[in-house]
């Protein structure tokens, strides 16, 4: 994929790579982007992404390639401020969401007129949550781009007229393997959704991890009350949350510290989970399409995972599910237990000149702590997380009091 959008990207002026879930496409456009990049401080290319997780998705892989240049990432949620100081050494690369992107064109924090290239990724998804007037004004401003590419998991889209989008080459992936996904139910009386649902939670093993999948907001409620009543950990994911709160959400289930993830279909494409083993529908959604992103969660890159409908006897089984599925072998008398690992809070980020490795170190002081009591990571501006073995939390938290953190005094708490 990575070659084959790289030759066509140099031959074509206008490329659409439609590819599966999970299957590289950003590590594609990227490369293609980086290989017409110029040794100059001006902003060159422009990254557009529907959501500010999958920004910070796209920002990450970047970062993972240690590259010589400055990329930046714009995005809701945290101060303007910080984001127009960033651009006083312009980057080569900006990743950014459709408002926050006009936002700053508006304001003339960065020139539009060096901006060469132009993809946008999770097209269709940012025409669905209604960024059409903001890409409008964005493509209106950029007099000069000369490569534009078009990224997305769904074949069916229309191109505006605004994209100016002319005889696009086309470039189309599926998998050649397939991922084993295998695709199960259960069946429960009318009034015992919510039931079954806790019952195939319970069947998860120590260390696997879960998608639960609903049509709305107040759905996950509903599942989220249930779980607090019965003491099961997980986290929740949905648009009526703030955007930081969807982070550290999104961070926990990560870090393995929770091992459920509730959620609405926003969860469905654009964000960044590796090793998924179960996409559970609590309730199924209304187009195939949906269904694909939700099930492209799990069986990702050839793995295998498992897809489980929440059916009861009225509920309507759509015609795009084909083949009726299996039986889910629901196992009675288990109870889901508490992940091996908890997240702690740190209140030092990178503009405390903080890294992973400086945490690596300060706790590793501590004589009871070994180097597999630590799990993941993420350091932000201002803070940090750490997931811990669960069993050294309390212990590392009195332990840090009156220790410094390169100089400064951190606190430290259960996230």
């Amino acid at each position: 994929m990575q070659k084959a959008t790289q030759v066509a990207t140099h031959k074509n002026n206008n490329v659409i790579l439609l590819a599966p879930t999970g299957s590289g496409k950003t590590l594609a456009y990227l490369l293609s982007a980086l290989s017409k990049l110029k040794q100059k401080n001006e902003v060159q290319a422009l990254i557009i992404a529907p959501t500010r997780e999958l920004v910070l998705q796209i920002e990450s892989v970047l970062k993972q390639m240690k590259l010589d240049l400055k990329v930046n990432s714009c995005y809701g949620g945290h101060p303007f401020s910080i984001e127009r100081k960033n651009f006083s050494v312009p980057p080569s690369i900006l990743v950014g969401t459709p408002g926050r992107i006009k936002d700053h064109i508006e304001r003339a924090t960065f020139d539009t007129s060096s901006i060469t290239q132009l993809v946008f990724d999770e097209f269709d998804k940012s025409l669905e949550f209604g960024f059409t007037n903001e890409l409008k004004f964005i493509t209106k401003q950029l007099d000069n781009v000369q490569h534009k590419i078009l990224v997305s998991a769904t074949k069916t889209i229309e191109l505006p007229d605004y994209l100016d989008f002319d005889n696009p080459y086309t470039i189309e992936f599926e998998e050649k393997e397939k991922a084993s996904l295998s695709i199960q139910k259960i069946i429960v009386p009318k009034d015992e959704k919510l039931e079954g649902l806790i019952a195939v939670l319970n069947n998860l093993k120590k260390g696997q991890n879960a998608i639960v999948f609903s049509n709305h907001r107040d759905a996950c409620d509903r599942i989220s009350e249930q779980l607090d009543n019965r003491g099961i950990i997980y986290a929740l994911f949905h648009g009526g949350l703030e955007q930081k709160q969807r982070e550290f959400e999104l961070t926990k289930f990560r870090n393995g510290s929770v091992q459920i993830l509730v959620a609405t279909d926003i969860a469905a494409r654009g964000i960044d989970i590796p090793d998924l083993d179960y996409v559970i529908h609590y309730q199924i959604p209304y187009k195939e399409d949906s269904f694909i992103h939700r099930n492209g969660r799990t069986a990702r890159m050839k793995a295998s995972g498992t897809s489980i409908l929440i059916l009861t006897e009225e509920d309507y089984v759509p015609e795009y599910l084909g083949e009726d599925p299996s039986l889910f072998d629901l196992k009675e008398n288990v109870r889901i237990g508490k992940p091996d690992y908890i997240t702690l809070h740190i209140n030092k980020g990178k503009k405390d000149k903080i890294s992973k490795f400086d945490l690596v170190g300060y706790f590793l002081q501590f004589d009871f702590m070994k180097k597999d009591d630590l799990g993941l990571m993420e350091v932000n501006d201002f803070d940090s997380f750490i997931a811990i073995k669960r069993e050294k939390a309390n212990l590392t938290i009195k332990a840090s009091q009156g220790k410094k953190l390169k100089k400064k005094s951190p606190k430290i708490s259960i996230a």
